[in-house]
């Protein structure tokens, strides 16, 4: 299963929170970034602002994300269902709980730990320097932290979607 035939099936809210939460992700790790970069040991009041700015994108990425996924109900669409994710009348979302996730839906998560890893290695690196954690090891956590965020729900709201395969 492809993005382009998962992506009917969010609702129509759920997909604007995703693209908030995608959008604001981007926001963050290119501010975050610059920070990482272009500062050096101590944050001129544009680069504060700039960390600031990656700071708020991660919470603006994290709540559209967590209020994507819960207000997509877990299931696929029966037979029939429109694109707006409209089910014909009279019937319901089909509950889908046993096999295997699609890859594409895999590789958000794989994705996700990724960005969870390389999060941790910044956060030891800043922790084993001497003065602690500089401005660079703790502007690249942040980058990181948002890779992670943006790759770990969008796998929480895919796989609420998507038929998982049951032959194993």
């Amino acid at each position: 299963m492809t993005m382009s035939e998962v992506w009917p099936l969010l609702r129509p809210l759920c997909r604007k929170l995703a693209l908030l939460g995608w959008a604001s992700s981007a926001a963050g790790m290119a501010a975050g970034l610059a920070v990482a970069i272009a500062s050096g040991t101590r944050l001129s009041p544009m680069m504060s602002t700039l960390q600031l700015v990656a700071g708020m994108s991660m919470a603006v990425s994290v709540c559209s994300f967590v209020m994507a996924a819960a207000l997509q109900p877990r299931g696929r669409l029966p037979e029939g269902a429109n694109a707006g994710g409209l089910a014909p009348r009279g019937q319901e979302f089909q509950l889908d709980s046993a096999g295997e996730f699609p890859a594409t839906v895999q590789a958000f998560l794989l994705g996700a730990l990724a960005f969870l890893a390389g999060a941790v290695a910044f956060a030891c690196a800043g922790l084993v320097l001497q003065s602690g954690p500089s401005t660079q090891s703790v502007a690249f956590c942040q980058v990181f932290l948002l890779g992670a965020a943006a790759s770990g729900f969008t796998f929480m709201l895919f796989s609420k979607v998507v038929p998982r395969r049951a032959d194993r």
